[in-house]
């Protein structure tokens, strides 16, 4: 009985909490119905549902009638309808009738996206101003690929050499192009403060295009010269951290342990490159933050760049498996490298869903993804080098890039050391 006591006593104080916390933030935006209203409209739901469901619908009744008259009193003394707070009201409802229901991981987690969606209204705004209709329409596009065509494409392999299978491509695509949308959006909002803001966001995108712009930059406005370099280095390093977030998010049906291994060649990496990026920064001295002048990256979403990366996956996929089974793990290894130089992140992708099912090949995985950062950081000093038509930074950039494979040069030697020698702790 004690414990039937405090599960009910548990799931008021949980609706309640809920319903302050959407209150708050009424309250906050000066709104007519705040924090006990919000409360009280959880508290509603919640008991409601304890003493009877069928009592749900008449207090859901009562909570339309209130609304409506909510909105009247908002009409007659000419102020704009209360849509999104008689939304937000309705929601509450709902969130005290999960809280009766005793799913208290649903209720929290729809209560804090509550919050964040009324709180970030300036934010949201803004956001889509500045969306195109290019971008727009690349968002559909990401729901349509997601929803519909995931769901019709077969779950086995369609080949005699169990290589393909179409939906985990499919798969595969979705998780790539929606984590580069994201890093493209955040690129369109924030990226145009400063040439090292657009280098970080864009190095999450592409960073070999982000290194063409900003030596594109470079070419045109000599006063950005002396940080360039390490604005490219900068992009090198998000090209690192996005590299390792896909080998970590394709590798986890292995666990987080065949990850690791990965992890710990390339972080010690990206950390090298932040920080050198980062001194030089400190010793140039600046009056003020470099605005970016060159046009941003091309949405990620594009039907081209979708099908492109799909294509290239599909070629990388099939040929490495090929290629691990005629030529073992060397053949493996040189299409992870050459494949870098297309698309750092399908070979990285590659390297997660190869070490996924043959985790004990790890030492051959580590080796390739590491050879393929170092291809994809080598490339961006050529292609900066190649752009500005400027040996002295090209070389400049290449002094900054080399700590940066030593470290994992480092890092590779002594995982492998380790691993032979059966002291590994990984």
């Amino acid at each position: 009985m004690d414990e039937v006591f405090l599960f009910l006593v548990i799931k008021i104080a949980a609706s309640a909490s809920i319903g302050l916390l959407i209150g708050l933030e009424r309250e906050w935006a000066h709104k007519e119905v705040g924090v006990r209203s919000f409360a009280l409209c959880a508290l509603l739901g919640t008991l409601a549902w304890l003493v009877s469901p069928g009592l749900v619908w008449a207090q859901m009744g009562v909570i339309a009638l209130l609304l409506v008259l909510v909105n009247i009193y908002a009409f007659w003394k000419d102020q704009s309808l209360q849509i999104t707070t008689s939304l937000a009201v309705v929601a509450t409802n709902i969130l005290g009738m999960i809280v009766g229901m005793g799913n208290f991981l649903l209720a929290f987690a729809g209560g804090l996206l509550i919050t964040a969606l009324l709180f970030w209204k300036t934010e949201l705004l803004t956001l889509s101003g500045k969306l195109t209709v290019a971008e727009i329409r690349g968002a559909l596009l990401l729901s349509f690929i997601t929803a519909v065509v995931y769901p019709l494409l077969p779950n086995h392999f369609v080949d005699p050499w169990n290589i393909v299978n179409p939906r985990a491509l499919w798969l595969t695509i979705v998780i790539v192009s929606g984590i580069s949308f994201v890093n493209y959006v955040l690129l369109r909002l924030f990226g145009t403060r400063g040439i090292r803001y657009s280098a970080v966001l864009g190095g999450l995108v592409n960073s070999a295009a982000t290194t063409a712009i900003v030596a594109q930059e470079t070419a045109q406005t000599p006063d950005v010269a002396d940080e360039a370099p390490a604005n490219v280095l900068l992009a090198g390093m998000a090209m690192i951290l996005r590299d390792s977030l896909l080998v970590l998010l394709f590798s986890l049906p292995q666990g987080l342990q065949a990850s690791m291994r990965i992890l710990a060649v390339l972080g010690p990496m990206a950390l090298t490159a932040g920080l050198r990026a980062l001194l030089v920064l400190r010793r140039v001295k600046r009056s003020g933050q470099p605005v970016l002048q060159k046009p941003l990256l091309s949405s990620p979403l594009e039907l081209r760049a979708v099908f492109g990366f799909g294509a290239l996956f599909f070629l990388l996929t099939t040929v490495s498996a090929l290629a691990n089974r005629l030529f073992g793990t060397i053949g493996f290894l040189i299409v992870v490298v050459v494949g870098a130089l297309a698309s750092a992140a399908s070979s990285a992708v590659l390297v997660g869903q190869h070490l996924a099912r043959m985790p004990f090949q790890y030492p051959s995985v580590v080796t390739a993804m590491f050879l393929a950062t170092v291809v994809g950081l080598l490339e961006n000093v050529a292609i900066f080098g190649i752009v500005t038509r400027n040996t002295s930074l090209a070389s400049r950039l290449f002094l900054l890039t080399l700590p940066v494979i030593v470290v994992g040069v480092l890092a590779l030697f002594t995982l492998l050391s380790g691993i032979l020698s059966g002291s590994s702790v990984f």
